[in-house]
């Protein structure tokens, strides 16, 4: 036996400290609820727990973005539900005034409701936005670059790619003119030769005792209601000058286009010759014309377009929409070539998983008065009401149109949303499995260690007594 060296108490000592060092483990996955607290418990098991973890948060996130989308297309949507009413209320106005027994003070107050409801539209269409951000003014749509300022794109389909595509215009639109004999004079309207003036149906009544400035100025604020413009030119339009001047007057168009004109009639022959109407010179308006070219990212062999004043409409192949609008006051003919650049900025993307490409782009075009072709609405005889009605017809179809679109987007969302829930909870329940620990199995090993170590205590306690027995070959 020896005293030096008590082999007996090292050897219970080191089990002491191995099952204390057990017990501190259990004691730390007891408090703490994981089963690994420290990379050596599993190496491999940390690494692939910390991946789930931050896919779990990802998709969290984007469940919670999912819902921001829905909010915004909710926005959107209750916007255009706006919009749907006052147009309805704006069609029932035109059926209305498609009524010739209305008078035309009857017609000014219609005329009157259908500006303010115009008004109505583009104010729901600059106020509806999401976090401070617009949503029914084309901020939330695709964007493009157009090498010719007065050559815009106003609408974009979802259908269009990312590309260059290039058109010339010919020539743009012109409006109707109807050039008259008619000029300035001291002359004064006889009984005889007072009547009524008939332009597009909308009758102006010159009275017996007006004078010839009186006659222009009548013609003048009255046809502005129907969207013509009366004026002195001795330059066919070019310039506007003074009645007084003695210039023949030219009635014209404000509007752009083949459906323009300007029809004059006169019942009383004497008052037709008065005013140099009986055999003016009418020119109809014309839609501008246009050539497309086609290229590998552009254009294809099939695109056609259509105008409508300025405004031409470019169908292709697949879904192509592209409608592009030129401006007649700063046009110039020797930029009639542009080429416009579409890109993928613009729309609003909503980020919809835990991965970059998971997501979900939110297209919503400007839908203004202008851009729904409503913005000049003329309530003064039946066929301009005729009109209105074609033109309202086309915009509810249009919203309609979007509104379907939103409530696509929103049950996508939806679906998204659903299929986040599923596979958070799937990953959360495999994170729990690799991180959490199982309580009962770990206070049934925390027990079975603290037992050990009391049983060590008595070891190293004993096995410390014993070399005081040496002390008995002593004495």
């Amino acid at each position: 036996m020896r005293i030096n060296h008590n082999s007996l108490a090292l050897n219970a000592s080191s089990h002491f400290a191995k099952v204390n060092d057990n017990i501190a483990k259990s004691m730390s996955r007891l408090s703490s609820g994981y089963k690994i607290t420290n990379p050596s418990d599993d190496a491999a098991g940390l690494a692939i727990s910390t991946r789930m973890d931050s896919q779990i948060r990802g998709l969290d996130r984007a469940s919670l973005n999912s819902n921001d989308g829905i909010s915004v297309i909710q926005s959107a949507e209750g916007g255009l539900n706006e919009i749907h009413s006052v147009l309805e209320r704006m069609r029932e106005l035109a059926t209305r005034a498609a009524n010739d027994v209305l008078s035309e003070d009857d017609r000014d107050a219609i005329q009157e409701e259908i500006d303010a409801l115009t008004q109505e539209i583009d104010q729901i269409v600059d106020t509806t936005a999401f976090n401070e951000q617009k949503l029914l003014d084309g901020s939330v749509s695709r964007r493009s670059m157009s090498s010719v300022f007065s050559i815009q794109t106003t609408y974009i389909s979802g259908d269009v790619a990312p590309g260059s595509y290039e058109l010339s215009i010919t020539s743009i639109a012109e409006r109707a003119t109807y050039t008259t004999g008619m000029t300035y004079s001291a002359t004064t309207i006889t009984k005889e030769q007072a009547g009524t003036v008939n332009v597009n149906g909308f009758g102006v009544e010159i009275t017996e005792g007006m004078s010839m400035t009186e006659v222009y100025e009548a013609l003048q604020s009255h046809l502005q209601k129907i969207g013509v413009d009366v004026f002195a030119s001795s330059d066919g339009g070019e310039t506007k000058e003074d009645f007084a001047s003695g210039s023949p007057v030219i009635f014209r168009s404000n509007e752009y286009g083949a459906d323009q004109k300007i029809s004059i009639k006169i019942g009383n022959d004497e008052l037709a010759s008065l005013l140099g109407m009986s055999d003016g010179d009418e020119e109809v308006g014309k839609d501008c014309v246009a050539s497309i070219t086609s290229t590998d990212k552009g254009f294809s062999t099939s695109a056609t377009y259509t105008a409508d004043g300025n405004d031409l409409t470019i169908i292709d192949r697949n879904g192509f929409e592209m409608k592009v609008s030129v401006d007649p006051d700063n046009f110039d003919p020797a930029d009639s070539k542009t080429v416009i650049e579409v890109m993928t900025a613009g729309v609003m993307t909503i980020q919809t998983g835990a991965y970059s490409g998971e997501e979900l782009k939110i297209d919503i075009p400007n839908i203004d008065s202008k851009s729904l072709k409503i913005d000049n609405l003329i309530m003064y005889t039946h066929d301009y009401a005729s009109k209105a009605i074609e033109a309202i017809d086309e915009a509810v179809k249009r919203v309609s149109n979007i509104r379907s679109k939103l409530g696509a987007y929103e049950n996508r969302l939806n679906d998204i949303y659903d299929n986040l829930e599923v596979q958070g909870e799937s990953l959360t329940a495999a994170y729990s499995r690799i991180m959490d620990t199982d309580m009962a199995e770990e206070m049934t090993n925390y027990t079975q260690q603290d037992v050990l170590a009391q049983a060590a205590i008595s070891m190293m306690q004993k096995s410390n007594e014993r070399p005081e027995s040496l002390l008995q070959l002593l004495q």
